[in-house]
């Protein structure tokens, strides 16, 4: 009977440290959503660099994001506007007109407008669809993978999908 009892004892705190170890992943992984998605809108800049030409701000759409909180949403804006010296912040397509962030002769956003349109996530890769609008013949399309080699996530691959 004893034997049992440590088994089943054995057993319990076994189950008990595995779940801690997911929950941990889970937690590490969901800390580095700031950081994942800033890798993969990263990988729109230098893609069709005209866009960026003159550009006074990096606005990015934030409302398709999934599972980012206020931390992850500060994250981003930190990283564009340190990387490229300009304002960033989170803002839609509709956010920017109403401020006044737009040429109203030329219909063309006085900055650059990241948004991701869908994404997909394992464990160890990250796969976005995303753009990168100016005008409506200032556009582009890509998708971006991210993946988590040698205990960080490293940008893999980016291609066009479409341009406008």
């Amino acid at each position: 009977m004893r034997r049992l009892l440590a088994g089943v004892l054995v057993v319990c705190m076994l189950l008990a440290a595995a779940a801690c170890s997911n929950a941990s992943n889970a937690n590490t992984r969901a800390a580095d959503r700031g950081e994942l998605y800033s890798l993969a809108l990263d990988a729109m800049m230098p893609e069709d660099e005209g866009m960026n030409s003159g550009m006074k701000y990096i606005a990015i759409d934030m409302s398709m994001l999934v599972g980012l909180d206020a931390g992850d949403k500060a994250q981003m804006i930190k990283y564009f506007a340190e990387k490229y010296k300009i304002e960033a912040m989170e803002a839609t397509y509709e956010q920017l007109i109403e401020q006044g962030r737009r040429n109203e002769q030329t219909q063309v956003l006085d900055g650059v407008l990241l948004r991701v349109e869908k994404t997909e996530m394992t464990a160890k890769r990250f796969t976005v669809e995303s753009s990168k609008y100016r005008a409506g013949d200032g556009a582009i399309g890509m998708k971006v993978v991210v993946e988590y080699t040698q205990g960080k996530w490293k940008l893999t691959r980016a291609e066009r999908t479409w341009v406008s």
